[in-house]
Order: structure tokens, then sequence, then C-alpha cells
């Protein structure tokens, strides 16, 4: 396994736990880790006195409260990146040029069946959280082993187990040597009738004169298997080359997006790291804030020289000591300062004072309504410029995928890039283009011929998003009404009422 796979893993857990939230860093594996045991709470355990249950260190986790703010940072910034649909293009004049097993990617082409919307939203999610996702561009066919699709498969970081980049590669868009993959899976034993997780390991890797294949290696044996596998003269009854319509591939058609680049050989921290640590810290506080309420919150009754059976008392009782010697039964309540609970307090509010030089959720609220366009493209570019950076990086990943399947369906390479380009919209926040702007901008446009008919279009569907249809099917429509209105007019030019 990479040496890079074993350092971003436990890191990796740590988000996942931190935007799940309570249920696994209070109760989860790795529950200790994110509240450690005092070493006065430790030898308590150790003692025996007392049961885990019972145990001081089990009531402090069981009172503190886990604030997730993490998990709304994240779909804040994951949402904030769908707030503008990417366009996806397919060719110079026409998306026709390409081969509709390409154009099918635009709608469907995953196993969510969601199109590049869905494939987005989930590259980007894994983005923010992770900071790494894969996507392989695979070829799926009917049960008959008929009609060839392309189909993306995506992989988490965590199935993502290790890879080399090949500089023999002549393709710009793979340099990849091999991947391997994790693909376990759990499959329903019919004769034990219980679950069972079945280990599977898929290799994409380039032979010896730089074919395309894939092998696959499953069981309790498949790591081994992996081990004496012979990248470069692959065998058995595993090794397959994929073809589409009898072609098959020069280069792996992997896709490792992380935050900053592309590349198996690339890694990044999760991006919000930061926060989720803010998260656990405040965690630990709060723990011992509430301790601290418990212990100070309640005066203790403290009776001194008396029997000890005669000082039983319940919350509102009086209590009647009885003298145990010559020294005098002394009584008294003892509370304390609770200075230390407001240092406690200060600490919390620390911590979430240091969220707000990361959270974009501080940075919309602050926006008020009386901001001016200017205070809030100030306000906010240092907010989303980072995120911005990130969906772009996301956007050329899922450009690859798609130039992989224009190369593989038989476009050239120039053919492709001519012709595919899949490009997000990253203007956040930005101030939204007014109806009347619009109009006072195309009547000028009518005077001074500046802007194309095509970009005068862009502004209106800035102005009323979602309601009008694209730039060609409005021309198609616009041309129809013209034929309508002629069809209607007499032998003499008079128009026909």
């Amino acid at each position: 396994m990479n040496v890079q796979y074993a350092r971003h893993a436990p890191l990796w857990d740590y988000v996942e736990d931190c935007y799940h939230g309570a249920e696994r860093v209070k109760e989860g594996p790795n529950a200790e880790e994110y509240l450690p045991i005092q070493s006065l709470e430790r030898e308590e355990l150790r003692s025996g006195r007392v049961t885990f249950t019972e145990s001081r260190y089990a009531f402090r986790r069981k009172v503190a409260s886990f604030e997730n703010f993490f998990r709304p940072i994240v779909d804040d910034v994951v949402g904030l990146m769908q707030r503008n649909p990417a366009q996806a293009r397919f060719g110079v004049a026409d998306d026709e040029e390409s081969a509709p097993e390409v154009l099918e990617l635009r709608d469907w082409g995953n196993r969510y069946n969601d199109g590049l919307s869905g494939l987005k939203a989930r590259l980007n999610f894994a983005q923010i959280l992770y900071g790494r996702y894969g996507m392989l561009l695979d070829v799926a066919t009917d049960p008959e082993g008929l009609r060839p699709t392309f189909q993306i498969v995506e992989y988490s970081p965590r199935k993502i187990l290790d890879g080399e980049v090949d500089a023999r590669a002549d393709t710009p868009f793979s340099v990849l040597r091999w991947a391997l993959l994790d693909e376990s899976t759990r499959t329903f034993d019919r004769f034990a009738k219980e679950w069972r997780r079945e280990t599977r390991r898929r290799l994409v890797a380039l032979d010896a004169k730089g074919r395309y294949y894939t092998a696959r290696f499953t069981g309790a044996d498949a790591d081994a298997q992996w081990r004496a596998f012979d990248l470069d003269r692959p065998s058995g009854s595993s090794v397959v080359y994929p073809t589409f319509k009898g072609a098959t591939l020069p280069f792996v058609p992997l896709t490792v997006c992380n935050v900053e680049q592309l590349g198996i050989d690339e890694w990044s921290c999760p991006p919000y790291l930061d926060v989720a640590r803010l998260a656990v810290e405040n965690y630990v506080v709060d723990s011992w804030y509430k301790m601290g309420l418990y212990f100070h919150a309640t005066p203790t009754l403290a009776v001194c020289n008396a029997a000890r059976e005669s000082t039983s008392v319940r919350l509102g009782g009086v209590v009647w000591p009885r003298n145990a010697g010559a020294t005098p039964v002394t009584v008294s309540i003892l509370e304390t300062s609770g200075a230390g609970l407001a240092e406690l307090r200060n600490a919390k509010t620390e911590l979430r004072e240091t969220l707000r030089y990361t959270s974009i959720r501080d940075l919309i609220e602050r926006a008020g309504a009386n901001s001016s366009s200017e205070s809030l493209r100030i306000r906010t570019t240092t907010g989303s410029a980072s995120i911005a950076a990130i969906d772009k990086v996301g956007a050329r990943a899922i450009e690859e995928q798609l130039c992989f399947a224009s190369l593989w369906s038989g476009a050239t390479l120039d053919e492709t890039r001519r012709r595919i380009a899949y490009t997000p919209d990253v203007s956040y926040l930005g101030a939204d283009v007014q109806l009347d702007a619009v109009v006072e901008l195309l009547k000028t446009n009518q005077e001074t011929k500046t802007l194309s008919g095509r970009s005068a279009y862009a502004f209106l569907e800035k102005a009323a998003p979602g309601v009008l249809p694209s730039y060609e099917d409005n021309e198609e429509q616009k041309q129809d009404g013209s034929e309508a209105i002629e069809d209607r007019r007499g032998e003499n030019g008079e128009k026909i009422n």
C-alpha cells in the first residue's frame, strides 16, 4: 500500500466521523481519540472499583455536547458549488458532432443514472470532505453482451489503494502506468443466510506494449495474487482488454481528482480539516465545562465530628448530627467561586470565533440586504476564491473523462480538444442581473451591435434562470414562428386575419 495512503487514511476517518456527528464522535470506535481519558480517570478504571459506565470518564463523555459546525460548512460549500450549473459542450457547432454514446454521459453514464450534474455533486463533496476522488471510464453492455455504452465508475479515496505514473504515455490526458483499486463488497450467502465481505481488487494498467487492460483478484488471498502478478506480461482468466466497438486504448482511463490538481501521485489533505479539529476541540472543552457545572453548581454539605450514620440527608431535608466525641460538631456548606467555569466559557467562545476565519456560512450570513455589490464582492472574494479553484479542478477531472470517451469512440485527439469542454460557473455570490438592466443593454446593443446574438441571449438567461430554452431552441422557435406568419399571408402579400 502506498505510504501516502497510510498517512492520509486517518485524516479521512477523522473528517468523516466529524461530518456524521455525535454518533461517531461520542460512540464510535475512535471515541477515546476524540475525548482523551485523563490520567486520574484511567487510574479509576484500572482500579476496578467501578465499571466503565459508572466511571467519571463515561459521565464526562455522556454530558459533553458535540456541536457539529463542521457538517454545515461542508454542505454549504458543496451547495455553493452546485448553485450555478456547469456548461458541457460536445461539439464546435453542434453537440451531435460527438458519438451518441459520448452524449449519453451527459444525462446517464453512472451507477446512479443522474448524468454529469449528479457526478459533479458527488465529486465536489468528496473534494471538500476528503480532498480526493477517482473516476474510471468503463464499458458496459446489456445482458446479452450487446449495445456497449460508456459508464463512469466512481471511487472514494479509500478505494484508490496505489498507483504509478508512466512517462511513456503519449497522450496529454493520462500518464498512468497502473493503479490498484478496491472493489470489495458484501455478498449474501444463501445457504448460511448471512452477509459476508468479499475482498476484490481491480488492477487497471498498461502492458509492455502500452495496451490498456484490467485484472481482478478476489478471495482471501487477493493481495497475494496482486503481489505475484506480472504487470508487463499479464496472464490469467481475469485479465481483460476492454474494447469499445472493437477499439482498445493506449492509456489508462482513470482520473484521480484532488483539491488543487489531478494525478494519482498528488495528495491533498482534507481542505476543511482545521474546522473539524476546531469542532473536536470545542467538544473536549465542553466536556470539562459540563463536569465543572455538575460539581460547582451543586453546593457540598460538610459535616465534621459527627457520627456517620446521623448525617444522611436528602435535598430539602434537615441534618440532626450526633456528636462522635469531645470535639463539637460543625456543619457548613462549601461553594466555589466558579472562576474556572468562566475561563472554560471563554475558551469555547474563542474557539467559535476562530471559526469565522474559515466559515463560508459566516461570509454569506454577514452579507446583509443593505450590502452593496462592491462590498459584497470584496467580502466574499477570499472565502470563495479557493472554492472556485477547487471547483475548476473538479470540472477538469470530469472533462478528462469526457475526453477519454471521445477518444475511445473514434475521435482524433485534435477533434476531441475542439469538441469537448466542461466549464463550471464560478460566479458565486455575485450580484444578480436585474431585468431592467438587461432591457437597457439590449436596446443599446440594437444600436451599437457590440454583442452577438448569443452573447446578448446569455444576459437574458442570467436574468431569468431556468425559464428560457437554450439559444439554439429559441432560434428554432423564432424560425418556426416566422414561417407560420408567412403561411398566413395571401397571394398579394396582405396578412390574413
